[in-house]
This record gives C-alpha cells, structure tokens and sequence, in this order.
C-alpha cells in the first residue's frame, strides 16, 4: 500500500458510483427505500475495514451488485431486467 495517495472517504467514494448505484438499482428494479438500506449497509462494513481495501470504490459498487443479486433471487428473480 501506498502512503503517499491519500484515501477517499466514504462520501467522495459514493458521489463518485452514484449515476452507477442508480443505474445497478434501477436494473435490478431495486425500490429507492430498498436501495438506501443496501447503501447504507455496504458503507457500514465499509467504514468497518477502514477504506483499506486497495481500491474502495471497486469493492462497494461490488458488494452493492452482490446484494441486488441475492434480492432478486430472494424474490424469485434470476437475472435482471436487460
């Protein structure tokens, strides 16, 4: 790891996927209250590991698309909407 580049936080990180979240949400067909409790979720573990992952933005979008994954399956979907 590097120390000279400084770390985002989680609000630059966020600002940053935003029109990406929107889209993963809407094509998981995703309600906006469902999309804010997976947001916040992700950012909480997040914020866990400290941003050490090497790249944190990569690793929420991810684990974000992972949760829309299991809650479509959940409801009985199995890919999303193209």
């Amino acid at each position: 790891m590097k120390a000279d580049r400084p770390r985002p936080d989680a609000v630059e990180v966020l600002e940053r996927l935003r029109p990406v979240l929107e889209w993963v949400f809407e094509g998981y067909g995703i309600p906006p209250e469902k999309a804010e409790r997976i947001v916040e979720e992700s950012c909480r573990v997040l914020a866990g590991k400290r941003l050490r992952r090497q790249n944190p933005a990569v690793w929420l979008l991810h684990t974000i698309v992972e949760r829309c994954e299991r809650s479509g399956e959940e409801e009985g979907l199995e890919d999303p909407p193209a």
